[in-house]
């Protein structure tokens, strides 16, 4: 008597089922697919309004059209507290 294995038989359910799943994603209709959302709460909205006057953002664009903020000296300030950040101290 020669015995069979059933590996073969269940790689063929395995496959059939894939196929099966793979068929019902492609065939849903574009309304009902997934999108990314963002939701801000009314705390950090409330936290953000009126932080940056407009006095302010025009020194910051101009200091950027300069590369002010590429030099060395804010480069080494800014790494030094992202240092410092880390270590918590």
């Amino acid at each position: 008597m020669k015995v069979v294995g059933t590996n073969n038989f269940i790689n063929v359910v395995n496959e059939t089922a894939r196929k099966s799943e793979t068929d019902k994603k492609e065939n849903q209709p574009v309304s009902s697919a997934k999108f990314d959302k963002v939701e801000i709460s009314e705390k950090a909205k409330l936290m953000n309004e009126g932080k940056v006057s407009t006095k302010n953002l025009e020194e910051i664009k101009t200091k950027i059209d300069s590369g002010y903020y590429n030099s060395d000296e804010v480069l080494s300030k800014v790494a030094d507290g992202i240092l410092k950040d880390i270590k918590g101290s």
